[in-house]
């Protein structure tokens, strides 16, 4: 039986609560970030079928409590940033009804499949939740798009008063909530200051160490001089922790360098942070807590999480990263690792870190400049042309076709991204040729041999 109803869907008694979800693991808007919110071991289950892969279209997740909660997390969106497809509704409907069809007759309550920040037609999904529900031997209670707007909204504001958005905003803050589009993986509502194109853009996310000697700082002071010399358009993100933090920061400002200070505490807790921003630095500060909530581990935490979800690249500069140990590492496994390379640093943690697929940050043999190359991969930067570790320079065409030659001056640089380049492309009729130059050990030229390389004949008399 389907019953098409107004309302909120909480407030139906029923035996199954269906949510819409992505496949990615984020819940940050509309009816999603509702159920969160009453559900948190839902949503770290959830989160852990996502990174598994275990959640797509057409598959559902199914969590039950042990004190009866039951919820159906139905994929609407295949990433949180893209629109919904109708595709997709339709596969998990299909979906659906296996399930149902397993349960005898049980109530649930169906939100509106993607016609929320899903974007989709709520007059065509009602058609198909009517053809594909028909005559199902339980009572669906289908809930129109105004209740999952309404249930976004409540979660949004959900917790914040009157007194604390105006004390944010007598500091400079703004309350951004679902109804802003933010490209952001984020549990709103969020205080923010400063300009919005620094949390729009990709994040570079830096972790410095807790006191940073004087290798360290020269190191940051030349990457953020490296940044504004490559034009890149990015922005450096970090957590607050102590005037150490202000201090780095200012590296990248003083460069041009959009930069955003990531508060573990409220904003109101401490108000000196956002006088400061405001009258001396072009700084962007953000907070994900109450606003006046102190510093706590579990903030912390949450920050943290927020910083890894929104970065593309992590710039390692500490040279002793304790956080390295147990599954700290882990969880940046999709993110372009970067790290500062320094004479001291343990070679087990060294280890750890390649092992992860991170690269060491070295300077140019040429220039002294770092070379950011690895960093800078998932932003697209174009790096000088007048770089002598990635000059690859046109010969003369032939008949087979444009010959490309390189020099790997620096091969612990450019070998990954050359091996990733041809990796992606179509290898039928390309020929790869290596020059060895005089000097090389027999074992060298015996390896290439093994990989299937054929020796060249010698030229003809």
């Amino acid at each position: 039986m389907l019953e098409f109803v107004e309302g909120d869907i909480f407030d139906v008694s029923v035996d199954i609560r269906v949510n819409t979800v992505n496949c990615v693991g984020v819940m940050g808007a509309g009816v999603a970030l509702a159920f969160k919110q009453r559900y948190p071991a839902m949503f770290r289950d959830y989160q852990r079928d996502c990174k598994n892969g275990e959640v797509r279209p057409g598959k559902m997740h199914v969590w039950k409590s042990l004190s009866g909660d039951w919820i159906i997390n139905f994929p609407t969106k295949r990433h949180w940033r893209e629109p919904s497809r109708y595709g997709d509704i339709e596969t998990g409907l299909d979906d659906l009804r296996s399930y149902l069809d397993t349960l005898g007759p049980v109530s649930i309550g169906l939100p509106a499949l993607g016609c929320g920040n899903g974007g989709l037609d709520w007059g065509r999904v009602s058609k198909m939740i009517r053809e594909k529900l028909e005559g199902v031997d339980a009572h669906v209670f289908v809930f129109e798009p105004a209740a999952s707007v309404r249930a976004g909204r409540q979660s949004s504001s959900s917790g914040v008063t009157d007194e604390e958005r105006a004390s944010a905003e007598r500091l400079g803050y703004t309350l951004l909530d679902q109804t802003q589009s933010l490209p952001l993986e984020t549990p709103l509502p969020l205080y923010f200051q400063g300009n919005e194109t620094a949390i729009s853009r990709k994040w570079i996310a830096l972790i410095p160490s807790r006191s940073p000697g004087d290798r360290e700082v020269h190191a940051l002071k030349a990457i953020a001089g490296e940044l504004n010399r490559v034009r890149a358009d990015v922005t450096v993100a970090l957590i607050h922790g102590s005037k150490v933090s202000d201090e780095i920061a200012d590296f990248f400002i003083q460069h041009g360098i959009d930069t955003l200070l990531l508060l573990p505490f409220g904003v109101s807790a401490r108000p000196a942070i956002a006088k400061s921003a405001r009258k001396e630095r072009l700084i962007n500060l953000a907070s994900i807590a109450p606003a006046n909530a102190k510093w706590s581990r579990q903030i912390l935490g949450q920050t943290m999480e927020l910083l890894r979800l929104n970065a593309s690249a992590l710039l390692i500069s500490d040279p002793e990263p304790e956080w390295l140990t147990g599954k700290g590492l882990d969880r940046w496994q999709r993110t372009f690792i970067s790290f500062v390379r320094y004479e001291e640093t343990l070679e087990s943690t060294r280890d750890a870190l390649q092992a992860a697929g991170a690269a060491a940050i070295g300077r140019r043999g040429d220039t002294g400049t770092p070379n950011l190359e690895h960093l800078l991969e998932p932003f697209c930067v174009s790096l000088p042309r007048n770089n002598p570790q990635m000059n690859l320079s046109p010969a003369k065409p032939v008949q087979d076709g444009e010959v490309l030659s390189v020099q790997l001056d620096d091969s612990k640089t450019l070998t990954p991204a050359l091996l990733r380049a041809l990796a992606d492309m179509d290898l039928h009729d390309l020929a790869v040729t290596v020059r060895l130059p005089p000097g090389r050990s027999e074992e060298e030229r015996r390896r290439l041999i093994d990989l299937g390389f054929s020796p060249a004949l010698p030229p003809a008399e």
